[in-house]
């Protein structure tokens, strides 16, 4: 008579099973034992050959165990065989530590104990983590768990820059690396790529060095900054003893010239100019004296430095930098540049705005600036970029979720998108959009939905503050870039809307705007705490446009 599980009631083959368990624990009708060493673990054969292929294959011949019932395993833990041999009885085991679940996992798979198997991979695959992804790849893949190998490609795609900058990432084979560096799936920038490869490669250049440039090629040069382009050719032995890969960059590098060759950190891959590190003062756009005024926190001092012109200055705009130029992007579609430190330089119209002609939020990002459409229009997802090596601007994206009144930032190699308001209701929604490969992420809502807030990032978290829902909020922040996390900091001592946020000298700056009785307040992260520092008395400032830069001393 053949019979299938649901001819057995479950709660009573529990019951048996927990009575052969407890007459193992008392070793009561046991008549079989496995030694590890000098301690022994008694058990039931009829038991462990109906849960192990191991020991049914083992019992079921003539051999030394089956004859005298005890079995001797070596290269195995007392606490492993135990734990699994638990599990035999009773399908549970406790969830291991990560330092004991390589050698559960390889006495579970020695013993032939599949579901047991399944059962670590699952607790290792939700527990991954930088600091646990490469043990648990070498585990996957001792083990051939197909699932676990797959998980392991999955995180690794989605967290490429973490797991570049750990050491162990130097010892992964050349297969796998041109996989991850070729995949168009990387959550990470060209340049991120770029830099992990060199690392890699440098490890072991005696072997490693005749397969850089077969790798290298898997690259999409033309996202790479002209800065980091030019250092590769110029100081990267890598590079430019390769024919193949000097080809392959010459081809691709416009306007060399304007770039100084920059290399990049793989743990922090933010440009490394000295204006983005010694950036010593704030600048606003005054309309009273028609000039743009800097502000340097650490002496309190206001400087001139040039004058705004009429052709937008009747106008709301918002502005970004990059190097020593101020790049202007007015609310009708037209744009404008200067370079600040030079005297005698006038304002210079550049080609206006393809699509989004109205309100826009701006960012920089690796040699080039972003464009989102801010404007409350029935399309307010438009994302335009300018390339300032020939001055033109290109559609390259839209944001999946409409919304305008939003915050931008960029950085570690992607541009995140927070808030908003989409006609409606306030969103706290938060994206990623990576450049590399033109796709957005989701990721954790931000705690409070608002629009007209200002965002900043600082040493890897992005801190979003005030804005407007059903009333003007102070309430400041921060998500973690690496751990994906929301955490809320101190207030700002205004409360605050449509303003702009910069960071000067390690510390975050809060300046103007809606509400802010024309203040600017500092945060120090490492007290975390804000405190006024300057009332601009006197000053008319566009809310969207002030800017950290280097004003010499």
């Amino acid at each position: 008579m053949n019979l299938t599980l649901d001819d057995y009631i479950l709660k009573y083959c529990g019951k048996m099973m927990m009575a052969l368990n407890e007459q193992r624990a008392s070793k009561e009708y046991s008549d079989f034992a496995i030694m590890v060493g000098d301690e022994k673990i008694p058990a039931h054969r009829n038991v462990l050959s109906a849960g192990s292929d191991y020991f049914r294959a083992m019992l079921s011949h003539e051999n030394v165990e089956s004859s005298t019932g005890i079995v001797a395993m070596k290269q195995v833990q007392y606490s492993s065989v135990k734990t699994c041999i638990n599990y035999i009885y009773t399908g549970n085991f406790p969830t291991p530590g990560r330092e004991e679940r390589e050698q559960l996992m390889f006495t579970a798979h020695m013993l032939q104990l599949q579901g047991m198997c399944d059962k670590i991979a699952i607790s290792l695959e939700k527990e991954l983590s930088p600091e646990s992804f490469y043990s648990t790849k070498m585990i996957a893949n001792t083990f051939n768990c197909t699932g676990l190998v797959e998980s392991c490609n999955k995180y690794a795609l989605k967290n490429f820059q973490s797991i570049a900058a750990d050491d162990d990432f130097k010892h992964l084979d050349k297969d796998y690396v041109s996989f991850l560096v070729g995949s168009k799936k990387v959550d990470a920038s060209e340049a991120v790529k770029c830099k992990a490869l060199i690392i890699w490669t440098k490890f072991d250049s005696e072997t490693r060095a005749s397969t850089f440039g077969e790798i290298f090629q898997n690259l999409d040069l033309t996202k790479i900054t002209g800065n980091y382009q030019k250092f590769l050719i110029e100081k990267e032995p890598l590079v430019f003893d390769s024919n193949r890969c000097l080809r392959a960059l010459l081809k691709i590098l416009t306007g060399g010239s304007q770039f100084v060759a920059e290399d990049i950190d793989i743990k922090n891959p933010r440009p490394t100019s000295n204006q983005v590190q010694l950036s010593n003062a704030i600048a606003v756009f005054d309309r009273k004296s028609k000039s743009i005024q800097a502000f340097r926190p650490n002496v309190r001092t206001w400087t001139k430095l040039q004058d705004i012109s009429d052709e937008f200055i009747g106008n709301n705009f918002t502005a970004v930098v990059l190097g020593n130029i101020i790049y202007v992007l007015v609310f009708d579609g037209t744009n404008y540049q200067l370079n600040y430190n030079d005297t005698n330089a006038t304002w210079v119209r550049l080609a206006d705005r393809r699509l989004a002609k109205k309100r826009v939020a701006a960012v920089t990002f690796e040699g080039s600036f972003y464009a989102f459409d801010d404007s409350n229009n029935n399309n307010s997802k438009t994302v335009e970029k300018f390339e300032p090596s020939d001055g033109t601007w290109s559609h390259v994206t839209d944001k999946p979720v409409e919304g305008y009144h939003m915050s931008v930032v960029a950085t570690g190699g992607f541009i995140y998108c927070i808030g908003g308001w989409n006609k409606v209701e306030n969103l706290s929604n938060a994206m990623k959009f990576n450049p590399s490969d033109s796709t957005w992420t989701t990721l954790p809502s931000m705690p409070t939905a608002r629009n007209g807030a200002a965002a900043v990032e600082l040493d890897g978290k992005i801190y979003v503050m005030g804005g407007y829902n059903c009333g003007h909020l102070n309430i400041v922040e921060c998500f973690d870039t690496v751990a994906e996390t929301w955490t809320t900091v101190a207030r700002l001592s205004n409360s605050r809307y449509s303003f702009k946020v910069c960071v000067v000298e390690g510390k975050i700056f809060a300046v103007g705007g809606g509400n802010s009785k024309n203040t600017i307040e500092v945060y120090d992260p490492a007290v975390n705490s804000w405190k006024v520092v300057e009332t601009m008395d006197g000053k008319d400032i566009k809310n969207y446009a002030s800017i950290a830069l280097n004003v010499p001393s």
